[in-house]
């Protein structure tokens, strides 16, 4: 249609992108149209820039059909994003394009030919969505697509069908098995046992293994008490027409295989896959009987991604994938991928850059599991300008960090720029060791104050530049002890500076979330009736929900608004007498979301509270997903005694009870909008993909000793559940022929990436948090200890290998 020589100058001219200063970038976007890539992409690197651009130059240039490409990636939010710019970037250049050829004369073909290009037929997505597109596409006549049920549902399901069935969650083999994978005795709280033992089925079908091999050679009672709750959990959804994610993957793969989906195959040239380093074999499997048909079309297959940013080995993904990317594709397809490494970061300072090269690069063990020669990350010449060191903030406790940290960020949000005094330098150099040990002491690198400036672009800084990031969100622990975040939140509270951390406690335990829910349960069963009839339900979900009971009617003593044309408490006691208001008769059924809208009339902090409406989220969506696990379909039916009290005790198994014993949690999509008046406490898993102006993180809030039970969070001295579970999988998969490391270094390359994933969020400002023993060790009987912590400079043979420079403050 056009040269590329033109495309680069209408990208230069209209979207503003100067393709050819980054001679990286160039040559992934220039890249033939049968040329395999594997583009190693750092952070701040500009991948999206490269993939849409990629995707222009194979409309723009190549003649390639829109329904000719399919691109995917990760997570829904980044699919939605990739959609969003193919649109916006396509259609200015298609209009220039129209408008040029109008003004030059193009020949009239060719002007159709571009205004014929519909980016929308572009197959873009997850892997899951492109497989729900194309089931329903070639979906036979007369037969029905299966329903997708969401990851929250499914853990329901599990645990109604899997567990409280026929009472295996109090099976002590069952408990222990699971146990095991846990590095404990016994696991006995059914929503932990619900969720891994989907953990478990999620892997087998991630490693792509026989269930039935693995039966016939186990000897392990636990274990085959796992693969019936599993065979149950499938028969349920299958009997229901149903099926989850995996499943979904499965059914593709299995369709793809027998080539059902003609159409399609016979016209894909392009397979493009970002964030290809959390993929599975499952997925591979899948990206390569596509690209099998792609190339024999005269295309090819490009992924992108980052082995040092994989973060979802909990979700079944193999980073070694993506490392050995280029021999299994050559093994597999018979093709050569060209490599291309995009290592220029215009996201970060160059002190963060510096930072996240060292950090990467300090242990030599970590090496082995990286890309083979892979560079370090480049700061560009023309972003070297505003370079803040990187700080550290570190005090004696976690009441004095919070409230010295939150000093900082109050005044940092309301006058844009902070001046302190440096305390120390910490300095690699400035070590020296004590008593021949391997313990370290700080020497001041000089005797004269300083200061340093940490400011924010804007004049007055807002609360959502800023994103704490840490190894838990939780507010609280088990004991119900307070966590930092905790502190951070009530001290930046009181400086008028708001926090968005919706998984800072357990949905169960917010006050507005037992109101509510509480309020439910005495408006359909009141005086626990039917509650008190069913002998099996949990006694940890009875207690709470009776504790929910006692919370809401002590909300309805305080009479809340509004009062009028009916208070609260003459709602609910209306309901519980079954006496209709301003109409006839009292119905026939309800449904539990109709009673919920109404109810939330009094509950402000769920309509408009940024984090109440994410719980509010979690519920209805609990309430509407899980109906079709209810024979009543989530309504209650008065027509008969029997039927009320079956639909109600149906609600009790698939809502309540789920929630009371923590099965329902607050999934990332719901978080996948940030406000944009909070500072943001975050997961760094929940932080990738993202950045930020300014980012904490959370290096040792917690850790004052080196105990065994923070080792797995700073310094791994054993593999953890995910190392375990993928040792006792993959031996029954055939086709994982990967170099293995051991369940303790595959636990240090996990922690290595998470920090680097944090480190590398950071734009302008990158401030470490903890307490001060993890810098300077901490005393027992007069006697100097360390403690260990990858975070701040230690490799995982115990040795201090430290940072170049971080400004104490």
């Amino acid at each position: 249609m056009i040269s590329y020589e033109e495309f680069e100058q209408i990208v230069v001219k209209i979207l503003e992108r100067d393709i050819a200063s980054n001679q990286d970038q160039k040559s992934a976007i220039q890249a033939d149209l049968n040329q395999s890539l594997f583009i190693v992409a750092g952070p701040g690197s500009g991948k999206t820039t490269v993939i849409v651009l990629k995707i222009l130059k194979y409309l723009f240039v190549d003649d390639v059909e829109p329904e000719e490409i399919v691109a995917t990636t990760f997570t829904r939010k980044a699919a939605d994003e990739l959609t969003s710019r193919i649109l916006d970037w396509g259609y200015k250049i298609k209009d220039y394009l129209l408008n040029e050829g109008m003004n030059k004369g193009y020949e009239f073909e060719k002007i159709q030919k571009i205004a014929h290009i519909d980016f929308n037929q572009i197959l873009t997505g997850t892997v899951d969505s492109v497989a729900q597109d194309l089931l329903r596409v070639n979906r036979q006549p007369g037969t029905n697509l299966p329903n997708v049920i969401e990851s929250f549902v499914t853990e329901s399901a599990m645990t109604n069908v899997g567990l409280y069935r026929n009472d295996r969650y109090l099976n002590e083999d069952l408990q222990k098995y699971l146990g095991e994978l846990k590095g404990r005795d016994k696991i006995k709280n059914p929503s932990m046992m619900s969720q891994m033992i989907l953990s478990i089925k999620n892997k087998m079908y991630y490693d792509v293994v026989d269930m039935d091999e693995i039966r016939q050679t186990s000897t392990d009672p636990g274990q085959i008490q796992v693969l019936d709750a599993i065979d149950e959990y499938e028969k349920e959804l299958r009997g229901r027409n149903s099926i989850d994610f995996p499943m979904l993957e499965d059914l593709f793969l299995e369709k793809l295989e027998n080539e059902e989906f003609e159409d399609f195959l016979s016209k894909v040239k392009i397979v493009l896959v970002d964030e290809y380093q959390d993929t599975n074999l499952l997925q591979e499997k899948i990206y390569f009987k596509i690209a099998e048909f792609a190339i024999r079309n005269g295309g090819n297959i490009t992924v992108v991604g980052d082995d040092d940013q994989s973060l979802y080995r909990f979700r079944g993904a193999t980073v070694d994938l993506f490392t050995n990317f280029p021999k299994r594709a050559s093994e597999s397809l018979g093709i050569y991928v060209n490599v291309i490494n995009l290592k220029e970061n215009y996201r970060s300072t160059e002190n963060i850059i510096n930072l996240c090269n060292h950090f990467a690069e300090l242990d030599e063990k970590y090496q082995n599991a990286r890309v083979s020669h892979k560079p370090p990350i480049v700061c560009p010449e023309n972003n070297k300008g505003k370079n803040i060191p990187i700080i550290g903030l570190f005090r004696n406790t976690q009441e004095i960090l919070a409230r010295d940290l939150s000093n900082l960020i109050s005044e940092l949000i309301n006058k844009g720029t902070v001046r302190r005094k440096v305390q120390n330098i910490v300095d690699t150099k400035s070590f020296e060791k004590l008593n021949n040990s391997n313990n370290l002491a700080l020497k001041s690198k000089d005797k004269e104050d300083k200061y340093i400036e940490i400011s924010l672009d804007s004049e007055d800084g807002s609360a959502s530049d800023i994103a704490f990031l840490t190894y838990s969100t939780k507010e609280t622990s088990r004991g119900h002890n307070y966590k930092f975040p905790y502190y951070l939140r009530k001290t930046l509270e009181k400086r008028n500076v708001e926090v968005f951390n919706p998984r800072g406690q357990d949905i169960q335990d917010i006050q507005a979330v037992q109101i509510f829910c509480g309020l439910m349960l005495e408006c359909i069963d009141p005086d626990m009736k039917i509650q008190k009839m069913d002998k099996n339900i949990p006694k940890s979900s009875f207690r709470i929900m009776r504790r929910w009971r006692e919370n809401a009617r002590k909300f309805m003593d305080k009479d809340p608004e509004p009062v009028s044309p009916i208070t609260l408490k003459e709602f609910v006691e209306l309901w519980q007498l079954r006496k209709p208001y301003k109409m006839d008769k009292w119905p026939s059924s309800v449904r539990l979301m109709d009673l919920a809208y109404k109810l939330l009339t009094w509950i402000d902090y769920l309509q408009e509270d940024v984090e109440g409406i994410v719980y509010l989220e979690a519920i209805t969506q609990t309430i509407n997903q899980t109906g079709f696990f209810n024979e009543y379909g989530s309504e209650i039916y008065f027509d008969t005694e029997s039927k009320e009290i079956k639909s109600i005790n149906e609600l009790y198994w698939n809502v309540f009870i789920p929630i009371a014993s923590g099965g329902v949690s607050i999934e990332e999509e719901l978080l996948e909008t940030l406000p944009d008046n909070r500072l943001n406490i975050m997961s760094i898993h929940q932080s990738k993909g993202l950045e930020f102006p300014l980012v904490i993180v959370d290096v040792g809030s917690e850790f004052d000793k080196d105990l065994a039970n923070t080792s797995f969070l700073r310094f791994p001295k054993k593999g953890g559940q995910d190392q375990e579970l993928e040792d006792r999988i993959r031996k029954y998969s055939k086709d994982m022929k990967i170099v293995k490391r051991d369940q303790v270094d595959r636990s240090f390359d996990d922690l290595t990436r998470r920090y680097f994933v944090a480190f590398s969020r950071a734009q302008d400002v990158l401030i470490l948090v903890g307490l001060t023993s993890n810098i300077y060790g901490y005393d027992t009987k007069d006697k100097h200890r360390n403690i260990p912590n990858i975070a701040l400079g230690w490799n995982r043979d115990e040795e201090f290998i430290g940072f170049n420079e971080m400004y104490m403050i």
